[in-house]
């Protein structure tokens, strides 16, 4: 059971925890630290609900399907077709953004000019590893974790006697920036594309040792975001830069960029693996593609965006937050109702059977109170994209 929490929990956060985190500081720099805080309550709360609404769709279904296959079954495919092309340009977005800044990271690493080669390299290296066993995935985003916590802490460590407690008071444009940690928060604590693969390996379990896997995950998570917050914010105040680490190195030196560009490149560096795992199964297991077949369309696509010069992550990553994420939960919902709408019926079809007492039974209130939410960030971030 131990193997199998390290495999689960490896595979959570290896997708959970990538490249917002070097967002969260200049946010929180931006809003101050009551909207940081207050945004990253709502926005777990929120995730937690949908992880585990996501987590029963996945655990209760028969067959192995990932996100556009789970919408097939409770939605219907024309919503399936609707699901497809939000996922796969979120996917592929996603992708493009980690392949980035693993550019950029390694480059500040190796202390050279060389973003783009080490870009090109990313989606290469990357593309092998998928190659891999899923059991030997699962081991490597464990054991590329744990040295990313490490880095974290010493980072934490190395910034103590530079951190002034005013930079957590001192902070500008709060009235204009108070919505701004909102998306990002949502892109740092999303984990869906895990579950399906987390299920996999749970499968026969128990629903409560799933959901464990998942609450752990995103509680990990938040903590050393949080520190990561701390350590970064505390030191550099107003002068907290976008990307978090040059405005770091700035204050620190060198080695502080040369350590936390290492902390971006294996952060995205598990994401990617953990994202397109998933993207590969999506190809795999609900439009039944051959395995080469599936890797290729997987890791290709994000290369030739790049080569053709989609370099802007920043509105990259906006466009994700405001589209993806929005669609993605009220799919999860609408499932989700329809899952208990046939287990109630006694008409299960596609779901096992004998599951009515582990379920969970959330109301409908806080179901609308959920999407309400949803919606809301959708257009406002919208409105912030286009205006």
């Amino acid at each position: 059971m131990a193997q199998l929490y390290i495999k689960g929990i490896g595979m959570m956060i290896g997708m959970i925890f990538g490249a917002g985190i070097f967002a969260l500081p200049f946010v929180f720099s931006q809003s101050g630290i009551f909207w940081g805080v207050t945004h990253f309550i709502l926005v777990f709360l929120i995730l937690i609900f949908l992880h585990f609404l996501y987590g029963e769709v996945a655990y209760y279904t028969k067959g192995r399907h990932r996100f556009t296959g789970y919408v097939e079954i409770f939605l219907g495919k024309k919503a399936k077709q609707l699901a497809f092309i939000t996922t796969i340009t979120s996917y592929y977005g996603t992708l493009l953004v980690y392949g980035l800044l693993g550019g950029v990271f390694l480059s500040n690493f190796l202390q050279g000019n060389y973003t783009r080669e080490i870009s090109l390299l990313f989606f290469v290296v990357a593309g092998l590893f998928l190659l891999l066993r899923m059991a030997k995935i699962a081991e490597v985003n464990f054991y590329l974790s744990i040295p990313l916590f490490g880095f974290i802490i010493y980072l934490l460590f190395v910034s103590m006697p530079s951190i002034k407690m005013e930079n957590f008071i001192n902070t500008g444009g709060i009235n204009a920036n108070w919505f701004l940690p909102y998306g990002v928060w949502l892109f740092a604590l999303s984990g869906f594309a895990a579950l399906p693969e987390v299920r996999d390996i749970f499968a026969g379990q128990g629903i409560r040792k799933f959901k464990k896997v998942i609450l752990i995950s995103l509680i990990v998570s938040a903590i050393f975001y949080f520190l990561f917050i701390f350590g970064v914010w505390g030191v550099s105040g107003l002068q907290t830069s976008e990307d978090a680490l040059s405005g770091l190195a700035h204050l620190l030196g060198g080695k502080a960029l040369m350590i936390g560009s290492l902390i971006g490149f294996l952060a995205v560096f598990t994401s990617y693996l953990a994202l397109a795992i998933d993207m590969r199964s999506i190809f795999k297991f609900d439009y039944s593609l051959p395995k080469i077949s599936a890797w290729l369309l997987t890791i290709i696509p994000p290369a030739l965006f790049f080569l053709f010069g989609a370099v802007d992550f920043i509105r990259i990553l906006g466009v994700i937050g405001a589209l993806g994420f929005g669609s993605l939960g009220i799919f999860i919902i609408l499932m989700s109702r329809e899952l208990r709408k046939r287990i109630k019926n006694n008409d299960p079809g596609d779901v096992l059977e004998d599951v009515a007492m582990e379920y969970s039974r959330p109301n409908n209130s806080m179901q609308m109170i959920v999407l309400i939410a949803i919606l809301v960030g959708v257009c406002y971030e919208l409105w912030r994209i286009f205006s």
